[in-house]
């Protein structure tokens, strides 16, 4: 009986292992990507023809055929941390790479909800930066939805190719290479949710064409909206995100149909492995929002009342017909600051 115990003991052991090294060892390409991409914050341009990061054979390739998706790529990137950061600058956890003030504590060591979260933003935002440069004219083997061939799509306007944003994400991740053990299918679900929230934003936009402004033709698109509405989206997932199990995961071997059943889950939501450290630590000295934000994030231990000047304007009124003329007004607010 206790020979029993122990060998199943050891045998979680060798699982928790495993697991580890597939996160932490020799990386697929999307994990490396994703990694790298939302890691690096500074504005180094790395050799080849990519430049925003150390790249694949595959991605080599892919930055070849089309010159101009360096400059889309390094859109994404900063586009990702930017709406990141502003999107979490009131929560415990504010977009950081550590947790705690700890280097050994990456966000990438395991997957936890914040990783999850950042598989689902690094795959949006390229896919918004793809769909926006394709109507832009910025990117050459995709075109604006209708093309600008003839003059009625002049007037009309250009559709955001979401589509292609998609194709070309899955692809430049290396998705399908990824694997399809476990934490393979967990990650590449968590790109698949980035993608859809960049396509859940899709408009239709018309315009219409006539005398006087009559609408006797109309030409219509599909426009993408902001990145913020997607990201806004893209919070509620992590909020709603799924804690899932590997299931008697040894290797990294395809899933087997019985393991895959077990596994089923909804597609639309963000799925992680490890739950998040205690981040109460990390919160000192952070601001908050106003009080109530306050008893969140500063974890009981109270906060300080300070006092700071902020500009706006005001008295605004029409000047010579068509120029706006305003003052410029002080005003001292309330700041909070956690103990």
């Amino acid at each position: 009986m206790i020979t029993s115990c122990i060998f199943s003991l050891l045998i979680l052991f060798i699982v928790s292992i495993f697991a580890t090294k597939n996160v932490e060892g020799s990386q697929p390409v999307l994990q490396k990507t994703v990694e790298s991409l939302f890691t690096d914050r500074s504005d180094v341009t790395y050799p080849g023809t990519c430049k925003v990061l150390v790249s694949s054979k595959r991605q080599t390739k892919i930055c070849k055929r089309e010159p101009g998706i360096s400059r889309i790529l390094v859109t994404a990137k900063q586009q990702a941390i930017a709406a990141c950061e502003e999107a979490f600058q009131y929560d415990r956890w504010n977009c950081s790479l550590i947790y705690n003030y700890k280097a050994k504590r990456s966000i990438f060591k395991k997957i936890y909800r914040e990783t999850a979260f950042i598989y689902a933003l690094v795959a949006a935002s390229i896919t918004h930066a793809v769909a926006r440069g394709c109507s832009s004219g910025e990117l050459d083997r995709c075109s604006c939805l209708g093309s600008f061939q003839n003059e009625t799509n002049l007037r009309g306007g250009c559709g955001d190719d979401f589509k292609y944003g998609k194709r070309f994400t899955k692809n430049f991740l290396e998705w399908k290479q990824a694997g399809n053990d476990q934490i393979a299918e967990i990650l590449k679900q968590d790109v698949n949710i980035g993608i859809d929230a960049v396509g859940e934003q899709l408009k239709e936009v018309c315009k219409c064409h006539g005398f006087s402004g009559s609408c006797t033709t109309k030409t219509c698109w599909k426009r993408l909206g902001p990145f913020n509405s997607a990201m806004g989206l893209l919070k509620k997932y992590y909020h709603h995100a799924i804690k899932k199990k590997l299931i008697n995961y040894t290797t990294k071997r395809a899933i087997t149909p019985k393991v895959r059943r077990k596994m089923e889950i909804d597609k639309k939501k963000l799925v992680y492995l490890q739950r998040t450290p205690n981040l109460c630590v990390s919160t000192k000295g952070r601001i908050c929002k106003d009080r109530q934000n306050c008893a969140t994030l500063c974890c009981g231990r109270g906060f300080i009342i300070g006092k700071k000047s902020v500009s706006s304007r005001c008295r605004c009124k029409m000047v010579d017909c068509c120029l706006v003329k305003c003052d410029t007004c002080v005003e001292e607010v309330e700041s909070y600051t956690c103990k």
